[in-house]
């Protein structure tokens, strides 16, 4: 699939069907995690905490929306892209356009086994900050906290 150009921007309630939709089938490509929640409950976190608590950020090509940042504050707590657009570019655009928006740092989780994901942040110049067992997240799957610091 090619992307048509990518365009990001502010998220609105309206959007929370189409987030769910890019969001609960790439999650489930972590296929190491076991499978809490369905993609109804999905959807439901997406508009009553996501939409809550975080500053939330599409990029769409053309008239649909291919990937998805939610941030509280310097926490991105989600970043998701269809799985049918992986690796082309949706996600460094909406990395990019958070390291801009006024924060010193952003820092957030990844699942250790999360390879692909973690090379990801990695090339993007997040580095790692701290190793858990996961005794702390809803999988209890070990997992990686990363940063990134805007320089001075």
């Amino acid at each position: 699939m090619q992307l048509e150009r990518l365009n990001c921007r502010q998220a609105v309630r309206d959007d929370a069907d189409a987030i769910a939709r890019v969001f609960s089938p790439s999650f489930r490509l972590l296929s190491f995690l076991p499978v809490l929640h369905t993609v109804a409950e999905d959807r439901w976190f997406i508009e009553h905490v996501i939409f809550e608590e975080c500053d939330v950020t599409v990029a769409e090509s053309g008239d649909r929306i291919v990937s998805f940042l939610a941030r509280q504050d310097q926490e991105i707590r989600l970043l998701y892209t269809r799985t049918d657009c992986l690796g082309m570019g949706a996600g460094t655009q909406l990395i990019a356009r958070a390291k801009t928006c006024g924060v010193g740092a952003l820092e957030f989780w990844c699942f250790q086994a999360n390879v692909r994901g973690r090379r990801f942040y990695e090339a993007r110049g997040f580095r790692t900050i701290e190793f858990t067992d996961g005794a702390h997240n809803e999988e209890k799957t070990p997992d990686v906290r990363y940063r990134w610091e805007r320089e001075t």
